[in-house]
């Protein structure tokens, strides 16, 4: 749900958090998948014989094998219960996904017009309130233990001459957030002292103590380097240094199993063993963020997601239904050593559909056409002119900025003529002829008919619940609208979907623009969620400048962290406003 509220509750999402404490990343665009089309499974609706034919026509349009075409018995609605999903919708589709799989083929999943666009699970379940109350007593015990232990180890630091002035003990009863607060300036006042201190006999015990310290509370990457730093500089080549070397080897593979782990999430069943994971890797402090950030999860009670998002996962066993989980397809993952695995037990997941059946058909016929010459025409741009001081949260005006950068790449590499617009408002009536592509923002529901859209023309609205309807006869919802007026591809929310949960406008459109990459692997490079809110509407195969590379492929570049890439977040995007 969109709100207009100028505060909104901000979290750390638990998976990211465990990424964000991992690997580095790296994007790596020039990795495609080459769909094709014996890899596609349709999907249509026993229900609706309009589904059947939307289904048989792609197939025959696209060359689809008719034994990749599966019937699943659900409701004409356009929402379905989880329970539905996984007792209708997923074992018969699940059959032939793992067929293809026998064969050694990629397979991906085609939904068409007639299938359910949310599934959502019942409001309470009584196993998740009784483990959010374990969590939070959790939460408590780490809170109370972390204040105990920076009180020591300030003590210890703090004495013989220390020059650092020590804050005052913590009031009770503490907050997780003040502990951790108060923990990041105590270890590196810490890791300062162990690292700069002398060691004359009668100070070994206590740099013992501080360095026993700050393991228990970072764990064993920060202590651990720290250890070995100090060793080598007194230059002592003893069974001390080879401890420090076996910390940092086990620290290095404990953090590969945590990360792969995460693509899954935290389950009730398993987060004892993962919390065990984490304060070996991360210490108390660590802990403590963990099962603070599996109560916030647990606690927010957001299950509900687009039935073609859930389905990526239907191959990959027990996950967390709590939010969303990172998509192992984006270009981000590329260079972690067990991404195949974990791609392997994921499905790309798209959409042909639409408000009628005939539209839904339409789509795969601008495809064809299109392909064949190539598309053109003009690329508008609608951005708001954002800058840090016009909102509430940086990450708008940062979204803001990648339109602009989207633009720079265009006028810079591209010979497609490009428009943008700077201000708040959006384009007027009837000012976008020719358009050909399209991103831009805000108008929440209500579509703007700026746009005369080329045939096989692509673009998206960033908007809270585009998404929301197809069929609705009076919905004005962006992704309904930009397909009765002629779009051939789009891609929406259908629920608060947060600002970060979009594909980035700089790093999809470069990359459709490429010619070398089908529509849903570009969807499924960029796109940073999965069993979340998002979809893509479009012939999947569809590669609209495959005559007429508009632009090369994105070239490697480098990040520090998940969190650098804004569709990859630690920090849970804000709501829109």
């Amino acid at each position: 749900m969109c709100t207009k509220t100028v505060r909104y509750n901000s979290f750390v999402r638990l998976t990211f958090f465990l990424i964000l404490m991992c690997l580095p990343l790296s994007i790596a665009s020039s990795v495609v998948f080459a769909l094709a089309p014996g890899d596609l499974v349709i999907v249509f609706n026993l229900n609706m014989p309009e589904s059947k034919a939307v289904a048989d026509y792609y197939a025959k349009r696209r060359g689809v094998p008719p034994t990749n075409i599966v019937g699943v018995d659900v409701t004409v609605s356009e929402r379905m219960l989880r329970s539905d999903l996984e007792t209708r919708l997923i074992p018969p589709v699940l059959a032939v996904v793992q067929r293809l799989k026998d064969e050694e083929r990629d397979p991906a999943i085609l939904l068409v017009y007639g299938i359910p666009l949310v599934v959502k699970d019942p409001v309470a379940i009584k196993p998740d309130k009784t483990f959010i109350a374990f969590a939070e007593g959790k939460v408590r015990e780490y809170t109370d233990l972390v204040a105990q232990m920076i009180e020591e180890l300030d003590h210890l630091t703090g004495e013989n001459g220390s020059t650092v002035v020590h804050p005052q003990p913590l009031t009770e009863p503490a907050s997780p957030e003040d502990v951790l607060k108060m923990a990041g300036e105590s270890l590196h006042r810490g890791m300062q002292y162990l690292k700069e201190s002398p060691t004359p006999e009668d100070k070994k015990e206590r740099l013992l103590r501080v360095s026993s310290l700050l393991i228990r509370l970072a764990g064993t990457s920060p202590a651990a380097k720290a250890f070995v730093g100090k060793m080598l500089k007194q230059g002592e080549k003893d069974q001390g240094l080879s401890r420090g070397q076996e910390l940092l080897k086990w620290n290095a593979i404990l953090k590969s199993e945590l990360l792969e782990g995460s693509f899954w999430g935290i389950l009730p069943e398993n987060a004892l063993e993962t919390a065990t994971t984490v304060r070996f890797i991360h210490g108390i402090v660590g802990e403590l963020k963990f099962w603070d950030e599996v109560k916030r999860v647990y606690g927010e009670g957001k299950t509900s997601a687009s039935v073609d998002s859930e389905l990526t996962l239907m191959v990959a066993g027990p996950y967390q239904h709590a939010q969303w989980l990172p998509n192992p397809f984006h270009a981000s993952y590329d260079h972690l050593p067990f991404i195949r695995r974990v791609r392997a037990k994921s499905l790309m997941v798209g959409r042909l559909d639409g408000p009628t059946p005939e539209s839904a058909k339409r789509l795969v016929d601008d495809a064809v056409a299109t392909e064949m010459l190539g598309l053109r025409g003009v690329f508008y741009i609608d951005a708001r002119g954002l800058t840090d001081s016009d909102a509430t949260d940086s990450l708008y005006s940062r979204y803001d900025q990648h339109l602009f950068n989207l633009y720079h790449i265009l006028k810079d590499r591209s010979s497609m003529e490009v428009v943008i617009d700077k201000g708040p408002e959006l384009f007027p009536l009837g000012a976008c002829p020719q358009a050909a592509l399209y991103c831009g923002w805000y108008s929440l529901g209500n579509y703007v008919d700026s746009f005369k859209w080329e045939k096989g023309s692509v673009g998206f609205h960033v908007a809270s619940a585009e998404a929301s309807t197809l069929r609705a006869r009076e919905s004005n919802v962006w992704c309904k609208r930009m397909i009765e007026e002629g779009v051939a591809a789009t891609l929406g929310p259908v629920e608060e979907p947060y600002l970060l949960s979009f594909p980035l406008p700089d790093r999809f459109f470069p990359l459709l623009m490429s010619g070398k990459v089908p529509l849903l692997e570009v969807y499924f490079r960029t796109t940073p969620y999965i069993s979340w809110r998002q979809i893509l509407i479009g012939d999947p195969l569809y590669i609209p400048f495959k005559k007429n590379p508009a632009l090369p492929l994105p070239e490697e570049k480098k990040t520090k962290s998940p969190s650098e890439i804004e569709g990859t977040g630690a920090t849970s995007p804000p709501p829109f406003h």
